[in-house]
């Protein structure tokens, strides 16, 4: 990047002016006198944990490449997505055992045209779920969810017919959405992986963005809930870990932590876990929050830490499941932090369940890898009679690859 001293002058300035802007948004209070009273009281302290009771632990990532190809109005996306299963041992820590025969790839080819988009939309998120989609709208509970947020009855057709699909040139919406349900399908074949894993983890949160739409969904919330509700049968713990909680005044809430630890404030609390308030329940709601809905409905989340050189992580876990295991046994709730922190003792991924980070170096597509299946893709197309030429790469066009 080349600028000349004006400009370097000019965006010192600016620099200047938002470092002002960002102390002065960090200053504000934003915990209350009666909540830093309940962190206080409520943050829990664990061991660090080198020896626990034989269990198996999942771990589910995704990637793709988002678009893979262009063709005239038209684009290609590739969604793919693994499942790795570790069982713990005694003597080696965590030890991989099979889970699913190959990683879940699909390649979705999404014209600009709608009426031609749509079918091919359903098409490809119904190979990701593994079942077609209504059996997934009708077996999951985000349907009784959406009920509670809006206050009216909907039917599986109702829902199923008003699923939204984003265009098919919105590459951002795109790939949010092939690559959650990718990992989402994911999920759900390890969670009926037998036998059962004690917990199965993935890189996101529990959100539901259009649960309080009073009509409108996406598929994949669909799925995320149907995860939830064959993980409670099986009696196993479908779990969202997110290393982006987003939540301000983070100093103040450490230092609210290692007071109710009785740790020194100058010191990295590690080794807690802190369930955060829920309006139903402590009757009111976290206002590091602001405004958004956290936890997310049908979930309870955990702001926890295992050790010092990771960040504050947020744990949400399905409310059916917190309701039956954890909520009256302290005991338990103590044990799954206690079960986490043994899972993230791997010296690559030192502090973080090393189950997600071996799915994602799994399922990782490199460049080189990229490269190939597009060319892959437009051979068997020219085969089939289609226009090289017509092909584009357009990161590779524009030299921005």
């Amino acid at each position: 990047m080349r600028y000349d001293l004006s400009i370097r002058e000019s965006v010192r300035t600016k620099v200047t002016a938002l470092a002002k802007d960002m102390v002065d948004w960090e200053a504000k209070p934003r915990i209350q006198p009666k909540e830093q009273t309940w962190i206080k009281d409520n943050v829990k302290g664990f061991t660090h944990t080198t020896e626990v009771d034989e269990f198996r632990i999942g771990g589910v990532d995704g990637s793709g490449d988002y678009p893979s190809l262009t063709y005239a109005d038209c684009y290609v996306h590739l969604g793919s997505a693994a499942g790795v299963i570790y069982k713990t041992d005694t003597l080696r820590g965590l030890v991989e055992e099979e889970a699913m025969d190959e990683p879940l790839v699909e390649i979705a080819f999404l014209p600009e045209d709608r009426s031609a988009a749509d079918p091919n939309w359903k098409k490809v998120l119904e190979a990701l779920a593994g079942r077609p989609m209504k059996d997934v709208i009708a077996g999951s509970d985000y349907k009784d969810l959406k009920q509670l947020a809006t206050g009216r009855a909907h039917t599986v057709d109702e829902l199923y017919n008003n699923l939204v699909f984003p265009r098919s040139n919105d590459h951002a919406n795109v790939g949010i959405q092939i690559r959650t349900m990718a990992e989402m399908g994911s999920a759900i074949r390890v969670i009926n992986q037998a036998p059962a894993c004690r917990y199965v983890l993935m890189d996101t949160t529990m959100s539901l963005p259009f649960v309080t739409n009073p009509l409108q969904s996406l598929f994949f919330e669909h799925l995320k809930r149907l995860c939830c509700v064959e993980a409670s049968k099986l009696d196993l713990g479908f779990f969202t870990l997110s290393k982006s909680h987003g939540f301000p005044a983070m100093e103040l809430l450490l230092e609210l932590i290692s007071e109710g630890l009785g740790q020194p404030k100058e010191d990295t609390a590690e080794h807690w876990f802190l369930r955060l308030p829920m309006p139903d329940v402590e009757g009111f709601p976290f206002a590091l929050a602001n405004g958004r809905q956290i936890p997310p409905l049908g979930a309870v989340s955990y702001l926890f830490r295992t050790h010092k050189n990771v960040p504050v992580l947020r744990l949400d876990v399905d409310r059916e499941y917190w309701e039956k295991k954890l909520r009256h046994d302290p005991k338990a709730e103590q044990k799954l932090f206690e079960d986490l922190d043994y899972s993230g003792h791997d010296q690559r991924a030192y502090g973080y369940p090393y189950p997600i980070k071996a799915c994602h170096d799994r399922v990782r597509l490199t460049k080189n890898e990229r490269a190939a299946l597009r060319k892959q893709i437009i051979d068997a197309a020219v085969a089939a009679g289609m226009k090289r030429s017509h092909f584009r790469d357009v990161s590779m066009a524009t030299g921005h690859n």
